[in-house]
């Protein structure tokens, strides 16, 4: 298909991400400066007039982001089509190509048949296998994240400041947990077993805490983490194994990340941008981070930057925006992490030591209120995601599967999405991501996937009117 018309555009001054925006895909600056000065020629829904659709997938000078910048940018000889280069900013055309992919997602799935997610009489049909979703707990909020014990018990952390405890489908509450600073996104996050759990009985805890620190006057706060056990329904026998110092505390309410791996007597766990997205490449800030520690909480020595003057010594990756997955591959144990972007630019990393994945240099999202945030999605020392999602699908927690009860999924990587209502199965092969498949959909925001030693998979859905957290087990039929 080829593209006839310009792209007229004001310049837009940057704004801070406005977090109530955060789920308006295609809503903002550039679908009003669209609908003002494009959709004479190309429609108001992208899908051509005098000009050509932009939204039906085919491409007569290239598919690829660099390619339709390219064409805005320089044009197409002998056509309407005419360079905006010397008009619009490198980050502006950039802005333009995230809203075409936007409404090019959304026009796909308008055209999937209306029944296309729905379970039939409660069957879920999927590429490899069909199932069904079965509940089997429910908490009395947002439910964050979910452990199994060997005994069959779930423990799972509420945000709020809950520690449940569900076995033989009686619910408890843990008493004695750390207090949580309960803070917009912030709360008690990430339960993790250590993985010497039957001899030694730690439990790991990662939530965000305010310690007396102050940002700018407000109350500031950042993730900890602590390990405990549980004796007679009780938090006992605490010990803090990494907390940052006040003056590092942030007093933004969101991106937290705080996701765990543990590997060969390390616990890597994850900090978000905190909203502080420039803080991710400054290696004295803990937030936008992967840290590196022991399970006790020693530092190791060989830690990339530990011997960098000013650089933190936990620090293994950074450029991270908002890591909320992470997991290690069960044959490989490459750790791989989902993290939440922008608008657009959801991403899927493979984790290593010492590199720089970009955020916010390089980003394939803007920000939430059109306005762009970079025209660069690959730098030379940066990082590139192994995988994408373009619009934004809200990624939260995702497991590689290695149970034995949906065999063709073994090893696949399960990714969850709060805002699209996803649970997506990412096939990966050589270090590469080579499928992405819905495997349901519309259910509520999924929060967390397990792979139990049951051999099922769990999710984490949460229902938004009332408000409530519930637990779900996918049952295989073939």
């Amino acid at each position: 298909m080829e593209t006839k018309n310009a792209f007229p555009f004001i310049i837009a001054s940057l704004l801070a991400p406005a977090l109530s925006a955060q789920y308006e895909i295609g809503t903002g600056k550039v679908s009003e400066l669209f609908n003002a000065n494009c959709a004479s020629c190309h429609g108001e829904n992208l899908m051509g007039g005098q000009g050509s659709s932009l939204v039906d997938d085919v491409w007569a000078y290239g598919s690829s982001d660099a390619d339709i910048a390219r064409v805005i940018a320089n044009g197409i000889p002998d056509t309407a089509m005419i360079p905006w280069k010397t008009s619009l900013s490198e980050k502006q055309i950039r802005s333009l190509v995230i809203y075409i992919r936007e409404q090019g997602q959304i026009a796909a799935q308008k055209e999937l048949p209306g029944d296309h997610f729905k379970p039939e009489n409660g069957v879920f049909k999927s590429q490899e296998h069909n199932f069904t979703l079965t509940k089997v707990g429910e908490g009395e909020g947002i439910l964050w994240a979910l452990e199994f014990l060997p005994d069959n018990t779930m423990l799972v952390t509420q945000r709020d400041g809950v520690l449940w405890s569900f076995k033989d489908g009686k619910r408890s509450k843990i008493e004695g947990i750390p207090e949580v600073w309960q803070h917009g996104q912030g709360g008690l996050l990430e339960v993790q077993k250590h993985p010497n759990f039957e001899n030694n009985g730690w439990i790991y805890l990662g939530y965000s805490e305010n310690v007396g620190g102050k940002e700018n006057g407000m109350d500031a706060g950042m993730t900890a983490v602590v390990r405990g056990r549980i004796r007679n329904g009780k938090w006992v026998d605490e010990q803090k194994i990494y907390n940052a110092p006040a003056e590092l505390h942030i007093s933004a309410a969101y991106h937290y990340g705080t996701r765990f791996v543990f590997q060969d007597g390390y616990l890597y766990f994850a900090i978000g941008d905190r909203g502080r997205q420039n803080q991710a490449q400054d290696l004295s800030r803990p937030n936008g981070k992967i840290h590196r520690i022991f399970d006790d909480g020693r530092v190791p020595t060989d830690n990339p930057f530990a011997s960098i003057r000013d650089a933190l010594p936990t620090i293994w990756s950074y450029g991270h925006r908002n890591p909320q997955g992470l997991d290690a591959h069960p044959e490989t144990g490459d750790i791989w992490e989902v993290e939440h972007g922008p608008r657009g630019g959801d991403e899927t990393n493979l984790i290593q030591r010492g590199l720089n994945y970009g955020w916010p240099v390089i980003t394939y999202g803007m920000n939430y209120n059109g306005t762009p945030i970079t025209d660069l999605t690959e730098k030379e020392g940066m990082e590139q995601p192994k995988h994408y999602w373009n619009p934004s699908i809200a990624i939260c927690g995702a497991d590689f599967y290695e149970g034995d009860k949906f065999p063709a999924w073994k090893n696949n990587f399960f990714v969850t999405g709060m805002a699209s209502q996803e649970m997506h199965r990412l096939v990966i092969e050589e270090g590469k991501v080579v499928s992405d498949e819905v495997v349901f959909k519309n259910q509520g925001r999924v929060r967390d996937i397990y792979s139990a030693p049951d051999g099922h998979l769990y999710v984490l859905l949460i229902q938004q009117s009332p408000l409530v957290g519930s637990i779900y087990r996918l049952d295989p039929l073939n």
